[in-house]
């Protein structure tokens, strides 16, 4: 570009520091990935002659999730002297009930309970779920993990180990998914085990904000209390994140194992891949707001762009050439940490049946996909507010809670949804 303006230049600058900084966190997601997940560390505080804490693993069910057997299964088989598990439900008619009373029998020796019926908290169906379970827990630890979640049968020990670390108040997983059944599940699939996953890893790596999900956490309960308890987050839908920050606050620093909390997706939808996407964007971005405005600014293509036309107007390279050889790498950086992903994941190794990746042409097919709808389903999801969880409707508010919706009706407790009566219709619905 010839004599470009002083404003077009420092633009420029801009765009290529954007995308350097990208870059950076994408190879240090790789990095991460690389180096903590294939090669796993050995357990030591079972190891140690002084007797291991206690944990309660908290395992709330609604409905039969895909391998929900052994996925509760992979939490009574976990490698550690002292632990019990709570399974969890809101009705004596949840279809997860035989199914938990069958591995009671299969694991007669097992510390596990079933308790049946939730208390009203607040509008979190997980965190009603659960109050009971979190109050009778016998032990400080808690392991909360989603019932869709396998797990490695050292997951536990190593969460202790790190749980146990000076300042460490919340031990975490990386969510990988697997065994995609359609077009749209492989796309989940992909958008899990590589843009999310890098970012996941790169982000806690740095340790500058708390940055959880909550498929498969740790921490104390003694903790968590000083902050009001769960049944105090139960007016969030994104309970997980708010749990997390609110243990940051305390000084509580985060960690994470080499551990995946592994989600096996089946067949899922297009529609459903978009809801899904559309829930997690309208969930985050009154309660993380910069990092959600942000977002489309890490995609490959838009961050692929900026980083194009800075060069273009520093350097005078070809903008076309630029995307075309970062958009090759980024795919490779993806590709690779997708291979190790699966390759070390927990289900992987489930009874000696490893999981197969899925080929290079399907892989490309699938990631193209991701990359090409990840914008226009950012701009519908940031349009809206109503998001659909586990059959159910709700209207997320600008505080971060959520009001339910009345499906038959389309209203929402014949109240306005606006901020200020937010807190009213919760109170209204409870009662």
């Amino acid at each position: 570009m010839d004599n470009p303006s002083t404003a077009i230049t420092i633009a420029g600058y801009v765009l290529l520091a954007w995308y350097a900084f990208m870059a950076g966190l994408s190879l240090l997601g790789q990095y991460v990935g690389q180096t903590r997940y294939p090669r796993k560390t050995n357990p030591k505080t079972t190891k140690l002659d002084l007797e291991p804490p206690g944990v309660s693993i908290l395992r709330p069910l609604k409905g039969v999730d895909l391998e929900l057997a052994d996925n509760l299964r992979s939490s009574l088989d976990q490698h550690y002297p002292k632990f019990e598990t709570i399974f969890s439900v809101a009705d004596d008619h949840d279809p997860a009930i035989p199914i938990v009373e069958k591995l009671m029998k299969e694991y007669p020796n097992a510390d596990c309970r079933l308790i049946v019926g939730d208390r009203l908290a607040g509008i979190n169906p997980k965190v009603n779920n659960m109050v009971r379970s979190y109050e009778s827990a016998k032990y400080d630890i808690l392991w909360i993990l989603d019932s869709n979640i396998h797990v490695g049968p050292d997951t536990l020990s190593r969460s202790v180990d790190a749980l146990c670390e000076p300042g460490i108040g919340l031990v975490h997983h990386l969510p990988v998914a697997m065994a995609p059944a359609s077009y749209a599940a492989q796309v989940e699939h992909l958008f899990l085990n590589t843009n999310h996953a890098k970012m996941y890893l790169a982000i806690n790596q740095v340790g500058v904000a708390s940055c959880v999900m909550g498929k498969s956490n740790l921490y104390r309960r003694s903790d968590l209390d000083r902050s009001g308890g769960l049944q105090a987050f139960a007016k969030y839908m994104a309970e997980d994140n708010i749990v997390g920050e609110a243990l940051w606050h305390q000084g509580l620093r985060h960690r994470m194992t080499a551990d995946t909390a592994c989600q096996v997706l089946g067949r899922i939808t297009p529609l459903e891949y978009c809801k899904r996407r559309a829930r997690w964007v309208r969930l985050r971005k009154y309660i993380v707001t910069a990092a959600t405005l942000v977002e489309p600014f890490t995609e490959s293509i838009v961050c692929g762009l900026m980083g194009a036309y800075g060069a273009h107007v520093i350097f005078g390279t070809s903008a076309a050439f630029f995307f075309g050889i970062h958009w090759i790498l980024w795919f490779a950086n993806d590709y690779w940490l997708y291979l190790t992903l699966v390759a070390t994941a927990s289900y992987s190794k489930r009874r000696g049946q490893p999981h197969q990746p899925l080929n290079l042409c399907t892989f490309a097919r699938a990631w193209l996909s991701r990359e090409v709808l990840a914008l226009p389903l950012y701009l519908y999801a940031m349009a809206g507010t109503r998001v659909t969880w586990r059959g159910q409707d709700y209207v997320c508010m600008r505080d971060g809670t959520a009001i339910e919706v009345d499906q038959s009706s389309n209203i929402i407790n014949n109240c306005s949804i606006s901020q200020t009566d937010s807190a009213t219709c919760l109170v209204d619905k409870v009662h």
